[in-house]
């Protein structure tokens, strides 16, 4: 299952689209083109906002590390010293 479906899934099975469409006081049509549309938008700016996010940074010599906070043994090492 491709990501624009498993969006579409969710919005599906939790009624949103039939919510919106309740709220605004129009009937939804489950055959519109827009639905495919929303979907792959919101997966466009999630990937958007996961690529803008800034890159985390050793807190000793301020290179990009991955779900931590040093680089390496040495740098936590020499931070704490």
């Amino acid at each position: 299952m491709d990501r624009v479906e498993i969006v579409s899934n969710i919005l599906n099975d939790s009624k949103v689209y039939d919510k919106i469409a309740e709220a605004l006081g129009i009937k939804s049509d489950n055959d519109s083109d827009i639905f495919r549309e929303i979907e792959e938008y919101i997966v466009e700016q999630y990937d958007e906002m996961d690529k803008n996010k800034p890159t985390e940074k050793c807190g000793n010599c301020n290179e990009e590390v991955i779900n931590q906070v040093f680089c390496c043994r040495e740098c936590s090492k020499e931070y704490y010293a």
